[in-house]
């Protein structure tokens, strides 16, 4: 057993023991400054307290203090959309929408940056199973039975683990089974790892005791967070806390939200509206094409069938989202959808946003901006997508602050055509690289269409088993891991990423090109499409909100349109099994 593995555990049995460390600690205003976990001997350390960000002093003492979670061992910072603050044993997590304090999924965490690894091999904590296919379709009571069955292996653990009536708050499910490590039994959970000794161990440990691995120290020595926010503070003086850096946290990122991709039309809004909300969903997204509404320069604008579906959805409580798209005639590229100048968009969206304030809660500018069937053949250029952004965000901020600003969703492929497309990653990598990455200052989540084709949600290119659609990681749900990698990259780790369309498609007749969907029946869309939410939940703390694509798009075209199969009603609005297993998903 390695030498950090010795230090980067506290004896939790027979008693909560205080983690090793020394130095002093005083009072500051609002709270308490600490030099114990500041990793160097100095009087450098941590302040915690109660402040306009957050009441973390108040939380840390509600949750033990030092004797329960240790020592602060971080500044607080902004991570995933969360105000967070590290103590030894957990990052505390700040909810402003429920006024309430909640443990990060730090071990999830670990296992997202692809660092189990590191976990196992240093720290003694096992790496993270996969069993998504096993629970697929589980409510959450079905998966918790489940998780906590692995622990009959050691009665001993489980009757602790048990004996804590808030352990999902503390400790999260299981994620493992137990390891043995020689010294000792090891078994992950998502905000914790526990070891059991079967021998004497170091620091006077005794057989039969548990510890607790302090997972937020892990997450510090692997570098999972940022620099400013561990290196510690002097003590002379009130000491700086690292706050809220200068960007918005988009109001809905603090947990994950279900919406559909909606099409109003017909009259049918409070239908539409109804079916989402008896799904659980409490979110719309409604296409809106710009030259529908403004098809002259000079004209007055048309708002019609969106004013009637914001209107319902405002007037029952469901939260909207206009994509917007396709520009007039007058404001487009030569054969091309795609504005000529940004300004005539921005001009636009300054009126949407201030008709449809307090009713349209986001704003999605473009969709699929790499794709030539969305801009036109020799339109697609990340620069000038910036530059859309550029002119459109402060428009929205001017007439609604609120509105949240979500940039187009690039479509996931692996072609370099740009009069067909361009690989989605790399136009991303070109976004972030025009201008120096002023890209960063316009947008406030950054928009993602995972695509499985026929593949399950969990699979990848070195794991599938279709034999189409599976040579390239755009035909996989998790090509948006890599978004996430080069987000955080760009030091964009604090945005959130929206799935503004996930799903997956059943057609026994699809259109030429989409034979994938005759693949998958209808019992099998319903699997992947629940399965792929369970992944999320797992996997992808960064996501904000995803929105099923579609809703009732079988109602609006024929068989042999691409988007037929992704609907999860039948044209008689009637029920597919996908709605019945997204409504019977816990939220």
């Amino acid at each position: 057993m390695g030498v950090l593995a010795v230090l980067l555990f506290t004896t939790v049995a027979p008693v909560h023991g205080a983690a090793t460390a020394s130095g002093p600690d005083y009072d500051v205003p609002g709270g308490h400054f600490y030099t114990q976990a500041n990793g160097d001997g100095s009087a450098n350390g941590y302040a915690i307290v109660d402040d306009a960000g957050g009441p973390f002093w108040t939380w840390f003492k509600r949750y033990g203090g030092v004797a329960v979670i240790g020592y602060p061992n971080t500044n607080r910072f902004l991570l995933d959309g969360y105000l967070v603050q590290g103590t030894q044993r957990a990052v505390l997590q700040w909810h402003p929408e429920s006024q309430t304090m909640a443990f990060m999924n730090v071990l999830d965490y670990l296992h997202t940056h692809g660092l189990d690894s590191v976990g196992d091999a240093t720290y003694q904590i096992p790496p993270q199973v996969d069993n998504a296919s096993a629970e697929a379709g589980f409510t959450f009571d079905q998966s918790r039975a489940v998780r906590e069955s692995w622990l009959d292996a050691n009665p001993t653990l489980k009757k602790y683990y048990l004996s804590d009536p808030y352990r999902i708050d503390h400790f999260g499910l299981p994620t493992s089974r137990l390891v043995d490590y020689g010294p000792f039994v090891a078994v992950r959970m998502q905000r914790a790892a526990f070891q059991v000794w079967k021998a004497d161990g170091p620091s006077g440990i005794k057989a039969g005791q548990i510890t607790q691995v302090l997972a937020s120290d892990v997450a510090k020595k692997v570098n999972l967070f940022p620099k400013a926010a561990v290196d510690p503070a002097p003590s002379s003086g009130p000491p700086p806390i690292v706050n809220v850096p200068s960007v918005d946290i988009p109001a809905v990122a603090t947990g994950y939200q279900y919406g559909f991709t909606v099409d109003m039309q017909g009259g049918r809004e409070l239908q539409l509206v109804n079916l989402t909300k008896d799904a659980g969903f409490t979110w719309m997204k409604q296409q809106v094409r710009w030259k529908d509404i403004q098809p002259t320069p000079d004209g007055p604008l048309n708002w019609g069938e969106a004013d009637a579906g914001a209107d319902a959805a405002s007037a029952w409580g469901v939260k909207m989202m206009f994509s917007v798209l396709d520009a007039p005639a007058w404001a487009a590229v030569p054969s091309g959808h795609f504005p000529r100048n940004p300004q005539d968009l921005a001009k636009f969206m300054a009126a949407m946003a201030a008709h449809f304030k307090g009713r349209v809660q986001a704003y999605e500018i473009w969709n699929e901006e790499n794709y030539a069937t969305e801009v036109g053949p020799g339109n697609i250029n990340a620069g000038s997508y910036v530059e859309l952004l550029k002119a459109v965000y402060p428009a929205i901020k001017t007439f609604d602050p609120n509105a949240i600003v979500v940039s187009g969703p690039p479509t996931p492929n692996g072609l370099m055509d740009p009069n067909v497309a361009i690989d989605d990653l790399f136009f991303l990598q070109q976004m972030f690289q025009y201008q120096d990455g002023i890209v960063r200052n316009y947008y406030d989540a950054l928009g993602a269409h995972p695509e499985g084709y026929g593949n399950a949600p969990e699979q990848t290119v070195a794991t599938h088993d279709m034999p189409s659609f599976s040579n390239h990681p755009s035909f996989f749900v998790r090509r948006v891991e890599d978004y996430r990698k080069l987000m955080v990259a760009q030091g964009q780790g604090a945005k959130p990423i929206w799935l503004t369309d996930i799903g997956y498609a059943s057609n026994p007749a699809p259109p030429a090109g989409y034979e994938y969907e005759s693949y998958l029946t209808e019992a099998m869309q319903a699997d992947y499409l629940t399965r792929e939410i369970w992944y999320i939940r797992a996997n992808w703390p960064w996501v904000a909100l995803m929105f099923i694509w579609n809703l009732n798009f079988q109602a609006e075209v024929p068989q042999n349109d691409e988007k037929w199969g992704f609907g999860v009603l039948r044209p008689t609005y009637d029920p597919r099994p996908a709605y019945l297993a997204l409504k019977a998903l816990p939220k």
